[in-house]
């Protein structure tokens, strides 16, 4: 037959061609309808230019309408200017009769969303008219794919924020639950003249009721079990605050920190709007052998990780917005213990002209060794105009008064903190601290901070009766990180020097490290210095194998304190890189040779190691294991570590499917899965991977975003749909196939197909003996779908022939 193809007449295309051609128009069209719901007229296709054998089977009365989604409910995740609000159901009404739904949204939901209050409701405020009739130039669309509603709003009608923030209506406070973090070691090393055994065994404990967050921590080792701290801890949501009571550390870095015993109420800037991310410092070191890094602040626990012998660098943890150095600890797994101290102080805290912060502390300070004094703590910052921030705090003791004023201004060579601290005490004799702060952070992540302060020593309380002079203190700290580009890596340095002038004690720590990379492989130089220790390190990374090999070469040249020159292998294997596995040889000048050798296994409940050594004169190895376990309503579900925040991933019967945020982490037989280390009052995105998944289990969505409060346990659900499947092929009794694109309906009334090319549909339901109604529109014609044969196809698949009367 003649065509007409870009206005020149063809011969000798088949009919075929044309019913092709004119179905992926018709698709197109159909895409694009489905995109811009109600707002989209209605076209109408004519059937007289399609092949006559093939008008009887085309049904293209569905892709008429702008909008073919039917009337009903639909579970969809609502994105509001292309960010997502909340996963709800959403009832859909059409106003006309026909399938033109509109999603019905009540004025209060879309000010929940981010709708600006100055966008008034219209006096007779229907939830199910379009939104473009209700807010002038926005839309909605509804992708059926997806199950997502998308609502496009000009930006003048919406409530401006930070992009990183997360309004407080939409802050999940997570479920009542119990959590449990644990780890525990057994070693044992003989030598020659001794053997010995060891062993320890940590938890931190907690409870979630409702916004109440109860904590404790703490260690049986040696026969003795000692607690490092326990809380109950409370968001104060409308005054961006959080309320602890125990054994706590005073949110506040204008004073020295210290141990309390009492209650705190403070603003926590995380849960501010404009709240940034800020500055995190880096943790690098090398570890001897198997090793357990535990980095914590002002004795809070902020990771804790198991690293492979070699170099390692931890910077995915947040510290105190506020300060606090840093403590490191890296417990060998020899039981040898090493630690050191990163300084750290944040760039000065400046805050927006009109917000304000503030903290309150009373209770015992706990000084060591027992001793113990009341102390009342209180601070408080304002922001003014002209990027300026004044800030003012008081500390009180038994014989002491400590008062700081201060303020801080943002300049184009950065931001500038001056503040001084007096000391009086009931003897008579006072003290005065200065401290100057300066700090400067580029936008590709270049920072700069300097800390100096000059003064006498005001920290601890002096008894009343004490006639001893003050001591005078100096400190400077600096932090400096720099990327040089990719020609020539990046650049880290720490300085930090404390000299208390009555004692003659000066404490010391600097590190600094070079590292770049060469296509795969990596090379670290580092230096750190201490009171007690200097080391030295280079090392050498280069992976083995193919490029997408996990097996790395490792050479290290080390401090004598360190191991002395070290060469190994570590790396990982199987699919999720759930087997991790380290060997090296070390030369030491003294010691001799040494050759140890580690394994890990990453399992959905935990990791277990183990690890052995030898040297010239002894050898040892060491059993270690460690993992959370949460409980909740729906059971116990076990967990590789917890953080600071957790999802409780809920997807019944989708045993085995992979959670997308860490290795081996899947769902398990009770339809659970465990996330940790989400990021509080910030989007976390959960995503579920069907790979592998049977055709039975069909998923409605496969990723969700959550911002959990502070130590909530967040439950994220996955709506799944266990079915059977049938492939069929369908036809009329006279064997005619059945009209392309005509809907099929369960017997709920619920679309669960679309009849495809030569009448075959993919069907789910219960059994064979379903009931399924096949409708089409244009003709007011329908028929009722019976299985009736099944054939098994060469692969094993099996298929049904159907037949539709």
């Amino acid at each position: 037959m003649p065509v007409v193809v870009n206005g020149r007449c063809r011969e000798g295309l088949s009919s075929r061609f044309v019913v092709s051609w004119s179905l992926a128009f018709a698709g197109c069209l159909a895409v694009g309808c489905a995109a811009h719901a109600q707002e989209t007229p209605e076209v109408e296709f004519d059937a007289a230019f399609l092949p006559v054998e093939e008008r009887s089977t085309l049904d293209l009365s569905r892709y008429s309408r702008g909008n073919p989604v039917l009337p009903g409910s639909y579970e969809v995740d609502i994105w509001m200017n292309g960010e997502w609000q909340v996963r709800k159901n959403v009832r859909f009404e059409s106003k006309t009769g026909r399938a033109d739904a509109t999603p019905c949204i009540a004025h209060d939901e879309l000010l929940s969303f981010g709708l600006s209050s100055d966008v008034p409701a219209m006096p007779s405020d229907d939830p199910c008219r379009s939104i473009g009739e209700r807010i002038d130039a926005a839309t909605s669309r509804l992708d059926i794919g997806e199950q997502r509603l998308y609502i496009e709003v000009p930006q003048a009608a919406m409530t401006r924020r930070a992009s990183a923030a997360v309004p407080p209506a939409q802050w999940d406070q997570g479920i009542d639950a119990g959590l449990l973090a644990w780890r525990t070691n057994v070693r044992h090393a003989s030598s020659a003249n001794r053997r010995r055994t060891s062993a320890f065994v940590g938890a931190d404990a907690g409870l979630n009721l409702g916004a109440w967050r109860v904590r404790h921590a703490g260690a049986w080792s040696g026969r003795r079990y000692r607690g490092r701290y326990g809380f109950v801890e409370r968001q104060l949501g409308a005054w961006r605050s959080q309320l602890r009571m125990g054994d706590i550390a005073p949110a506040d870095d204008l004073f020295t920190p210290l141990r309390l015993r009492g209650l705190s109420v403070a603003s926590d800037a995380r849960m501010s709007v404009d709240a940034s991310a800020g500055y995190t410092p880096r943790v690098a070191g090398t570890a001897a052998s198997h090793a357990t890094v535990r980095v914590t602040q002002n004795g809070m626990l902020l990771r804790e990780l198991t690293v492979p012998p070699g170099a390692f660098v931890i910077d995915d943890f947040h510290a105190a917005g506020r300060g606090g150095d840093i403590e490191v600890d890296v417990l060998e797994s020899d039981g040898v213990h090493r630690t050191f101290r990163i300084p750290f102080f944040p760039v000065p805290e400046l805050l927006g002209e009109g917000h304000t912060g503030y903290a309150f502390s009373a209770g015992q300070a706990l000084l060591g060794r027992g001793r113990a004094v009341a102390l009342f703590q209180a601070s408080w910052r304002h922001g003014f105009p002209h990027d300026t921030t004044m800030y003012t705090g008081w500390r009180q003791w038994p014989g002491q008064t400590s008062v700081v004023l201060g303020a801080a201004v943002d300049t184009l060579a950065g931001a500038l903190a001056m503040d001084i601290t007096h000391s009086a005490f009931q003897n008579g004799q006072d003290g005065r601290l200065w401290r100057l702060r300066h700090g400067k952070q580029w936008r590709d992540g270049t920072l700069v901070s300097l800390s100096v302060a000059h003064g006498r020593e005001t920290s601890l309380p002096m008894p009343p009766n004490a006639r001893s002079r003050l001591a005078s203190m100096r400190r400077t700290d600096l932090v400096a990180q720099r990327d040089l580009g990719n020609e020539h890596g990046s650049l880290s340095m720490s300085i930090s020097h404390v000299s208390r002038k009555r004692d003659g004690g000066t404490t010391v720590d600097h590190a600094m490290s070079w590292t770049r990379g060469w296509r795969h492989a990596t090379m670290d130089i580092s230096l750190r210095r201490s009171r007690h220790d200097t080391t030295g390190q280079w090392t050498l990374s280069v992976p083995l194998g193919t490029p997408a090999s996990s097996t790395n070469l490792h050479a290290s040249l080390l401090g004598e304190h360190s191991g002395g020159a070290r060469i190994g292998v570590s790396g990982s294997v199987g699919d999720d890189g759930t087997m991790l596995y380290g060997a090296a040889l070390a030369g030491h000048r003294h010691e001799g040779q040494r050759l140890d050798a580690s394994l890990t296994k990453v399992l959905p409940m935990g990791e277990v190691s183990a690890s052995i050594e030898r040297t010239d004169t002894a050898r040892g190895g060491s059993l270690s294991a460690a993992g959370g376990v949460v409980f909740h309503a729906g059971g116990i579900s076990f967990a590789q570590r917890l953080g600071e925040a957790t999802a409780l991933v809920r997807a019944r019967g989708a045993r085995g499917a992979r959670v997308g945020a860490g290795p081996g982490i899947r769902i398990d037989r009770s339809g659970h899965a465990v996330v940790s280390h989400l990021t509080p009052f910030r989007w976390n995105s959960v995503d579920l991977d069907p790979s592998g998944l049977s055709l039975d289990v069909a998923l409605a969505s496969t990723h969700r975003r959550v911002a959990p409060t502070s130590g909530a346990v967040v439950l994220v659900p996955f709506a799944t749909d266990v079915a059977t499947t049938f492939l069929v092929t369908a036809a009329f009794a006279d064997g005619t196939p059945l009209p392309f694109a005509a809907e099929v309906v369960d017997g709920a009334g619920r679309s669960v197909g679309v009849i495809g090319q030569a009448g075959r549909v993919f069907l789910r339901g219960t059994d064979a003996g379903d009931h399924w109604t096949v409708r089409w529109e244009g003709t007011g014609d329908g028929c009722d779908l019976q299985l009736l044969t099944t054939t098994k196809t060469a692969a094993g698949d099996v298929r049904h022939i159907g037949v539709c009367k």
